[in-house]
């Protein structure tokens, strides 16, 4: 008898859990939610882009001619990155 009451008590707290501990949300703000996301990852990455670039620009006072090559390079291409952010 008490275990039957304890099994029903189990049951009704793991519900009451499932149900208050997850949010139900319609496609349209899902769909909204993912938008956003990805509009933050684009800005992060162009942020990531610029910062690598000037760590480049201001390493490349300290290089040799071919690390300055190099330096050209990469900062050429962060430029390409950061260009289809802003076209994005």
């Amino acid at each position: 008898m008490i275990f039957g009451i304890a099994i029903a008590f189990g049951a009704g707290l793991m519900l009451a859990f499932i149900l208050l501990c997850f949010k139900v949300q319609t496609k349209e703000a899902w769909e909204r939610f993912e938008l956003e996301m990805k509009a933050h990852r684009k800005n992060l990455d162009k942020l990531t882009a610029e910062n690598s670039k000037l760590r480049v620009a201001l390493a490349a006072g300290e290089m040799t001619h071919d690390a300055k090559k190099v330096a050209a390079m990469t900062m050429a291409a962060l430029d390409a990155v950061i260009g289809t952010e802003k076209a994005a």
